[in-house]
C-alpha cells in the first residue's frame, strides 16, 4: 500500500479504500496526521441503523471515514457527531464519495432503534451507517483500530452507565481538506 492510500488519523480513522487518484505525482499535504507506515483497513461487517449489513470492503471507491460513538455520551459524542455534519456540508458535492461509518462503543445499550434516535437528532440519518453489534463482534474491530487504548473510564462513571474518553479535537474544515485530497478527481 503506497501513501497515497494511506490511513490518516483525526479524530477517528480515515480510510482511502479508492485507488489513488491518476493525477497525483506525490502525496498531498494532509491537515491531520498520516499513519507511516501505513496500515490496511480490517474488513468486517455490521448491521446499521435502518438493519442493513454494511461490510467495510463493500465501501471500496469511496473514502471512509471511522469513528467510534455510544448514543448516551453526555458530551464528546455529540461533539463529533456535530462536527462530522459540518464535515458533510463543507465537502458539498462531494460528500457522495464519502462514507462515514460510526461504530458503537457500547453495545449493550446502542440498540438499531437508539442509533437510529440519535442519528435523527444529530440530522446524520442519511448522512452516515452507524453500525451495531455484538461485544463479540466488536471487540477485534475496537481492538485493531486502538479502541481499547481510548475506551478507558472518566470518572464519574456508576454501574451500568459508563463515561468514556473520546478525542473530540479537529477541525471540520482541515478534515473536509483531507477528505478531498483523497477524493479521486
Amino acid at each position: 500500500m503506497n501513501a497515497r492510500r494511506a490511513i490518516v488519523i483525526l479524530f477517528s480513522v480515515v480510510l482511502s479504500l479508492a485507488s489513488p487518484p491518476a493525477g497525483w505525482s506525490r502525496p498531498p499535504e494532509f491537515q491531520g496526521q498520516v499513519l507511516d507506515p501505513p496500515r490496511p483497513a480490517l474488513d468486517f461487517a455490521l448491521r446499521d441503523q435502518s438493519g442493513r449489513l454494511v461490510r467495510l470492503s463493500a465501501l471500496h471507491g469511496q473514502v471512509v471515514v471511522l469513528t467510534f460513538l455510544y448514543t448516551t455520551c453526555p458530551d464528546v459524542c455529540p461533539l463529533i457527531t456535530g462536527k462530522l455534519h459540518e464535515v458533510t456540508d463543507l465537502l458539498g458535492e462531494h460528500r457522495t464519495k464519502v462514507a462515514i461509518v460510526a461504530v458503537t462503543v457500547d453495545p449493550e445499550r446502542d440498540t438499531m432503534a437508539a442509533v437510529t434516535a440519535y442519528s435523527r437528532r444529530w440530522a446524520m440519518l442519511d448522512r452516515w451507517r452507524f453500525l451495531i453489534g455484538t461485544q463479540r463482534q466488536l471487540g477485534p474491530i475496537w481492538e485493531y483500530y486502538w479502541v481499547g487504548q481510548v475506551r478507558r473510564e472518566l470518572s464519574g462513571s456508576t454501574p451500568g452507565h459508563p463515561h468514556y474518553g473520546i478525542g473530540p479535537d479537529f477541525r471540520p474544515a482541515g478534515m473536509a481538506h483531507d477528505l478531498e485530497a483523497l477524493i479521486e478527481p
